[in-house]
């Protein structure tokens, strides 16, 4: 793990730069950068992909399906949608809080260990409900945010450090890892889904999540990249070395910043719009949202067309990097401006409130999003020094908790509003004159 742990606090800047004003030459002269993704790559780690799948399965439990079964339960009403919003939202900000407060733990801890503990929080965070909801009874709405701040704490913690860590064991196997979080959302919201259809209990959702992280733990265990035993308590140092010289690569990543902001975005307001505009037990599927005849369940329409073609536009595009090259600056924002549009355009189309492209633009958009992850990711692998990657890729991830954070609070609702304004139907934008929401 020689790009965070074995980094020594010193500056390692090189001074041999001298490619002058021409942003394109200094891609290519970059010493960082692998032309060919073939060059020295080694074999990908695919396991790795479970050991990301199934945190983010963790967060998957606080999203979509899983999160209506839980404001069911919990007996939320109409006039407390923007209430319970916000406490999920509580799972953003705290996500985004431990980017940063993290450096904290790097002066006990190695960055190793920071996954490890984020596993247990995760695991701490999916026993909330099952003990105080399930267990105790208890419906106030301190469940939510304690449920979702742990839960944000753990991604928090888990993310940034987990892309950093296995950096040294090459970008495909990052590329493979990476794909995981997709389809811990689809495992979730589709596999899942269909056992609660047949009558699994909603408990479910919570319980495999436990026991798998176990799983993730072990896998990531052993196969993580060795830590250097001369790094420890360095890590702190690191951060910060690479926040003093922030110049050498900060400017580099503004754009990456704002695109990761809009993607996250896009990412955390598809569910609660979703819920929020086809906010019925039936979806008319093949006519407008006039429709009354041609319509099928809420529960079938998401578990088997929206999670799917949300996953498989998220999980698609992660990979797509690996075969574009991003050998001049006009390539990377070439390819950064269409992943935006994408999120954009995708995200506008639901507006139309119709239930066939609204799986069309959950598509669309998270391939946008999707796309973001992969090319940001290759990157910071190639351009951005390896003593700066754990600071690039935690400032990258709190950029997004800023974008999920008003994606998935109070705003989404409003979201929701504007796109059912002057509009209500029997199965879409029901009561939204009333504004009565799932």
């Amino acid at each position: 793990m020689a790009q965070i742990e074995a980094v020594c606090v010193q500056d390692n800047s090189s001074d041999s730069d001298d490619s002058g004003n021409d942003e394109e030459a200094d891609l290519k002269q970059n010493p960082n950068v692998e032309l060919s993704d073939d060059d020295g790559d080694p074999p990908p780690v695919r396991v790795l992909l479970l050991a990301f799948m199934f945190m983010f399965q963790g967060y998957g439990v606080m999203v979509g399906s899983p999160a209506h079964a839980l404001k069911v339960k919990l007996g939320v009403t109409a006039d407390m949608a923007d209430e319970f919003q916000e406490a999920t939202a509580s799972f953003q900000l705290a996500k985004l809080s431990m980017r940063i407060l993290q450096i904290a733990f790097l002066v006990f801890v190695q960055p190793n260990g920071i996954v490890y503990i984020s596993y247990v929080v995760m695991m701490a965070g999916l026993l909330v409900p099952v003990v105080f909801v399930w267990g105790a009874g208890v419906t106030g709405m301190w469940v939510v945010y304690l449920q979702y701040i742990l839960g944000g704490i753990a991604v928090g913690l888990f993310e940034g450090t987990f892309l950093s860590v296995i950096s040294s064991l090459g970008k495909n196997t990052k590329t493979f890892a990476i794909m995981g979080a997709p389809l811990g959302f689809f495992l979730n919201n589709t596999v899942l889904a269909t056992f609660t259809l047949m009558g699994m209990p909603v408990i479910f959702y919570y319980l495999f999540g436990i026991a798998t992280l176990p799983v993730a733990m072990w896998i990531y265990h052993k196969h993580r990249p060795d830590a250097d035993p001369a790094s420890k308590g360095k890590g702190c140092a690191v951060f910060m070395h690479s926040m003093k010289h922030a110049m050498e690569w900060m400017p580099l990543m503004l754009p990456w910043f704002l695109a990761k902001f809009i993607g996250n975005f896009v990412l955390e307001d598809g569910f609660p719009l979703l819920f929020n505009t086809f906010n019925t037990q039936r979806v008319p599927f093949w006519g407008g949202p006039a429709d009354t005849e041609n319509t099928i369940p809420f529960s079938a329409y998401t578990a088997f067309y929206w999670f799917p073609m949300m996953a498989a536009g998220d999980t698609i595009s992660r990979r797509l990097p690996r075969y574009v090259s991003l050998t001049s600056w006009q390539k990377c924002y070439m390819y950064l401006g269409i992943a935006i549009l994408l999120c954009v355009g995708g995200e506008a189309l639901t507006f139309l409130l119709i239930a066939i492209v609204t799986g069309i633009a959950t598509f669309i958009s998270n391939f946008g999003n999707g796309f973001i992850y992969g090319l940001s990711a290759k990157y910071i692998d190639s351009y951005i020094a390896e003593e700066h990657r754990y600071a690039a890729y935690n400032l990258w991830c709190f950029c997004g908790d800023l974008g999920g954070y008003a994606g998935q609070g109070g705003m989404s609702v409003s979201l929701a509003h504007k796109a059912c304004a002057g509009k209500e139907y029997t199965y879409v934008c029901h009561g939204s004159s009333h504004g009565k929401h799932r």
